[in-house]
């Protein structure tokens, strides 16, 4: 990770590739540290604030939500473990299966739908409209 004098908020979002308001987003649910103050009043972000950030997109690229990012990083009291961040992880990853084994119900529904299309004819013809107007 590139190191990062002290920045404004747009320098940090140069660098982390994350808009302003995202970070300001987040500064709100702060799951970002607040920014130093420099003289002025001016916000200053370092280091932290770019590693928080890289840590906030891989675990959202992971599907993780905002909520379970801020139990990650323990803002939520209590102390926090290696165990308590598997908890974590293991409710997200059944989320994750049964959301993915829900696509392939669908996809197993659908698919033959799609290949049964004779791709011609008229609408009262197509096998995904009579199957949608059937009752469940």
């Amino acid at each position: 990770m590139p190191a990062l004098a002290p920045a404004t908020i747009a320098g940090l979002a140069k660098a982390s590739g994350v808009d302003v308001a995202s970070i300001r987003f987040y500064e709100r649910l702060s799951l970002l540290p607040k920014p130093r103050r420099r003289v002025g009043g001016k916000a200053s972000y370092h280091r932290e604030h770019l590693q928080a950030l890289a840590f906030i997109r891989r675990a959202l690229e992971l599907g993780f939500s905002l909520e379970a990012i801020g139990e990650l990083l323990g803002l939520h009291g209590g102390l926090r473990t290696c165990s308590d961040i598997n908890r974590i992880a293991k409710l997200h990853l059944a989320e994750v299966r049964q959301r993915l084994a829900g696509l392939a119900r669908i996809e197993s529904a659908l698919a033959p739908l799609v290949e049964a299309c004779p791709k011609n004819g008229g609408v009262q013809d197509c096998p995904l409209i009579m199957a949608l107007s059937q009752p469940a």
